[in-house]
């Protein structure tokens, strides 16, 4: 027995389990908007179950394809605005590793889904993590240029309302092609 044509039958439950997994990292009411299936009432849930999908069609793959990233980074963004740890943000991938084991214990037991695959498959999951994590970086990295800016705007604006007049240098990360000789 392999376990991709496994994954293939059971994919919707596999989905919903670990979306239900993802849903119990949210506090308090959070998690019960969530759980509401209409994409206008509930945008994040929505995009998180559909790219969900996607990254698990990208498991069953023998090689991920360019659309991997993409799709990671509509869940990675959302995970980087809110409040979370950068492991609690993505850790929610490794979830799938869980929800394969649980649903498949019995397979695995009987040594009916050969090891060497399950590695595989592993492998797929922490190949996934490290990409996510790069794009969670460049999120947030985003996100504090984003409130610097912010800050630098409003600062200004109360610098000028006081009629003191104040000029930013712009922020040169040393990477000029220039020569100075």
């Amino acid at each position: 027995m392999q376990l991709t044509p496994l994954l293939a039958q059971h994919r919707i439950p596999i989905l919903d389990q670990w979306f239900g997994l993802i849903i119990k990292t949210y506090p308090g009411l959070s998690s019960v908007f969530l759980k509401k299936n209409q994409p206008w009432g509930n945008p994040v849930g929505t995009n998180i179950h559909g790219a969900l999908a996607k990254v698990f069609d990208e498991l069953m793959l023998p090689e991920a394809t360019d659309d991997l990233a993409p799709v990671l980074d509509t869940i990675v963004r959302i995970r980087a605005v809110q409040d979370y740890a950068p492991s609690e943000a993505v850790a929610i991938l490794l979830f799938v590793k869980h929800v394969v084991r649980e649903r498949f214990k019995d397979e695995i037991a009987a040594g009916q889904i050969p090891v060497s695959e399950l590695h595989e498959f592993d492998n797929k999951v922490d190949s996934m993590m490290l990409i996510a994590f790069d794009i969670y970086t460049k999120c947030r990295n985003t996100v504090m240029e984003n409130r610097l800016e912010d800050f630098k705007r409003n600062f200004t604006g109360m610098l000028r309302k006081h009629k003191i007049i104040v000029d930013y240098p712009k922020f040169d990360s040393g990477t000029s092609d220039s020569s100075d000789g």
